[in-house]
């Protein structure tokens, strides 16, 4: 199986690392940067959760050659530059091709379905973490399990199949999903607990929960969420949801420093209108308040237009 995987941060150098080290063909696809130069140069080095390390030789390049043909693409760009990135490479696919959006919040699966009308697509969701702590150098530092849904044409659900077994036996856990877009708002959650929280306070996941005001927030944040999925067709429980949640932040990734927060401390655009943002556009189109969630939107978004002026 040949696989492109559109965007080599920390999540997709992760999946690309572990692919490359079964001898997969996988080859990544992001804009230029001291990252990328770094994995080129001296290929990628995964840190586990004993400490050990591995280094894989890896590829990661600026263009898409159109006499390469792929079996599968795995999105894993930022929500937001979704369009800007899978645009330039649109001409790039046989309609054969399948795409598998991992990403972080909602609305991924429809820009790629409207980019792509002609190809299979499916979306679906990690449990797994990462984050980049120097260029070339990731720290695996989640191990939940992923969850791809399932695809109505049948060469496509083959490829899925074959894609989710390269994938375990690289030891990234994964499942097909019966109903992703359940999976998709549990992983929606996760982040709309942690993400933003994290971004706004500089903690890692599992230090939000210190105190009891960090666990009220995440319980308020969650609570208003968890509506709006309801309003949405989702069956789901508050409180099971929030037990979930606080379970992860003490035990699976309160170590992880959340993605957002690494856009923040690096000054970069975050996914937070496809996160906390989401939830708040949808709760205003279902008439349902979301003043937590509108709220640490506002914030980040004030922190993203001013970082040039912060004080230090």
């Amino acid at each position: 199986m040949n696989i492109l995987i559109a965007g080599a941060g920390a999540m997709g150098s992760l999946f690309g690392g572990r692919l490359k080290a079964q001898q997969v063909e996988v080859l990544l696809y992001n804009r230029n940067n001291p990252h990328v130069e770094k994995i080129n140069h001296s290929g990628l080095t995964i840190v586990e959760r004993d400490n050990q390390e591995t280094t894989v030789p890896l590829k990661v390049v600026q263009e898409i050659s159109k006499t390469d043909t792929y079996d599968l693409v795995l999105v894993l760009v930022k929500a937001h530059a979704t369009k800007r990135v899978l645009e330039a490479i649109r001409d790039s696919f046989s309609p054969q091709t399948l795409f598998v959006t991992m990403q972080n919040g909602l609305g991924n699966s429809e820009v790629i379905a409207e980019l792509f009308p002609d190809n299979p697509s499916v979306a679906g969701t990690m449990g797994c973490g990462a984050s980049v702590e120097s260029d070339g150098r990731i720290l695996h530092r989640g191990w939940g399990k992923n969850y791809i849904g399932q695809s109505e044409d049948a060469d496509a659900q083959k490829k899925l199949l074959e894609f989710i077994e390269l994938l375990n036996r690289s030891g990234l856990e994964t499942e097909l999903a019966e109903d992703v877009q359940a999976v998709i708002w549990n992983k929606l959650f996760v982040n709309v607990a942690y993400n933003s929280l994290t971004a706004l306070t500089r903690l890692r996941n599992g230090d939000i929960l210190n105190t009891d005001e960090g666990q009220d927030l995440l319980r308020r944040i969650v609570t208003e969420a968890v509506q709006v999925a309801k309003a949405e067709g989702v069956s789901v429980d508050a409180e099971k949801i929030i037990a979930k949640c606080l379970k992860m932040g003490q035990e699976d990734i309160g170590a992880n420093k959340s993605s957002m927060l690494m856009d923040v401390l690096h000054k970069r655009k975050t996914e937070i209108d496809a996160i906390n943002g989401a939830v708040a556009k949808l709760g205003k189109q279902h008439s349902i308040d979301t003043p937590y969630n509108e709220l640490i939107t506002g914030i980040i978004k004030v922190i993203e237009a001013n970082y040039d002026l912060q004080v230090d």
